[in-house]
């Protein structure tokens, strides 16, 4: 499988300025390293030699330097904020990916730990969505699934209990899904919700470790399960 992963670390990170102001959010320190180190690591387990690529924007050049050493990262930079889709169009433009590559795609301030490979090779579908089952679910887009498919997306919403939500983490396997899309500038979880039903997309469902350091709580949870 020609596999190329793609880890989104471009937001301001502006629900955790209280605490952190001087580094972009995937940056935060936990315990002497950045967020990014441990995601990373955990992404390694399972493909230890793919192409990882971090697409940047706020405060790319602490990434950049963080990074400069480890030659099996690249870092592709955004001059201006192109929203989740459009910054990985910007990057598949960039790269000229053949049609027919894999893409796996992270959100770069979220720690999971499902079974990737399994991942990967459980749906049929061309696209698969990570649900991550979640007691509170107010802060997150809810996952409708039928038949281990996506039948409609929730919007953040107060009140919603134990559903899946929508973890941020998708596999393409093939790139036509972005072949129709004219804009420069998207949301990827707009674009999925455009789509549906005439592209079916897959769910693998995950009640593991799921930690969002956007908010200050889950930050210092992250840094408490390091500790340990």
């Amino acid at each position: 499988m020609d596999l190329n992963i793609f880890i989104l670390a471009g937001g301001f990170g502006t629900r955790l300025q209280s605490i952190i102001t001087d580094v972009p959010k995937p940056m935060a320190p936990i315990g002497n390293k950045p967020f990014l180190y441990y995601q990373i690591q955990e992404i390694r387990k399972y493909f230890k030699n793919e192409p990882i690529y971090l697409l940047t924007h706020y405060l790319s050049e602490i990434i950049e330097e963080y990074f400069q050493g480890d030659t099996s990262i690249t870092i592709i930079k955004e001059n201006e904020p192109l929203g989740t889709g459009g910054s990985i169009k910007h990057a598949l433009d960039l790269l000229r990916l053949k049609h027919n590559a894999s893409l796996l795609v992270f959100n770069g301030d979220t720690y999971i730990k499902p079974d990737l490979h399994a991942m990967l090779e459980k749906n049929s579908e061309d696209i698969t969505i990570l649900g991550s089952f979640q007691n509170i679910c107010d802060r997150y887009g809810v996952l409708k699934i039928s038949n281990q498919q996506v039948v409609d997306f929730v919007e953040k919403e107060k009140g919603i209990c134990n559903s899946y939500i929508n973890a941020g983490c998708y596999f393409f396997k093939n790139l036509s899904f972005f072949d129709s899309i004219k804009e420069d500038k998207f949301a990827i979880e707009d674009k999925f919700k455009e789509c549906l039903p005439s592209q079916p997309i897959g769910v693998f469902s995950y009640d593991g470790v799921f930690i969002d350091i956007g908010i200050p709580e889950d930050y210092n949870k992250m840094i408490s399960m390091v500790r340990k």
